[in-house]
């Protein structure tokens, strides 16, 4: 019962990023691999010799894949948690200057064009006037810690991702 909170909390997010009049047109984007392994994989990752690649956040050979357009919504800043440091203390988890946003594709869920934004997904804002501004996703939070959850997205700048210069706007 208590599952119904997060779906609906979820629906009205959906409608009010897609009808806010400050919300702006946006592109996705996934990340595939490109480079191949020699004759193994784990998990469909290639693996490094012997080793397998837990993720492909360090990947150097990718390429950005269009995955459908969307709304974006930026909130205010985001204010990471006190204690915003590695296990060690020797570094921060979230820089300064991260963004949070709502992000909604144009496709409803369940339909064939259908993404929902993940980690390390390319988001294109498409501001007018032919300026693009490319964000990453570096992680999702919510409010809710009820399954199935609610979603809000922490971005970072990407400028030197040249993928969205081709786009139209």
């Amino acid at each position: 019962m208590l599952n119904n909170v997060a779906i609906q909390i979820n629906r009205a997010n959906r409608q009010r990023t897609l009808r806010e009049p400050n919300a702006i047109p946006c592109v996705l984007f996934d990340k595939k691999v490109t480079r191949t392994s020699d004759d193994e994989t784990a998990d469909g990752y290639p693996t490094i010799g012997p080793l397998g690649v837990m993720s492909d956040e360090d990947e150097a050979a990718y390429e950005w894949v269009e995955t459908g357009e969307a709304m974006i919504h930026f909130s205010q800043g985001y204010a990471a948690p006190l204690g915003n440091t590695s296990d060690d203390g020797s570094r921060m988890d979230y820089a300064d200057g991260i963004l949070e946003a709502s992000i909604e594709p144009l496709a409803d869920p369940g339909t064939e064009g259908y993404v929902q934004p993940g980690k390390r997904m390319l988001v294109a804002v498409l501001m007018g006037g032919g300026v693009i501004v490319n964000f990453e996703i570096v992680d999702v939070t919510g409010n809710v810690n009820i399954p199935p959850y609610t979603r809000k997205y922490l971005l970072n700048p990407r400028p030197d991702e040249a993928v969205s210069e081709d786009l139209d706007e």
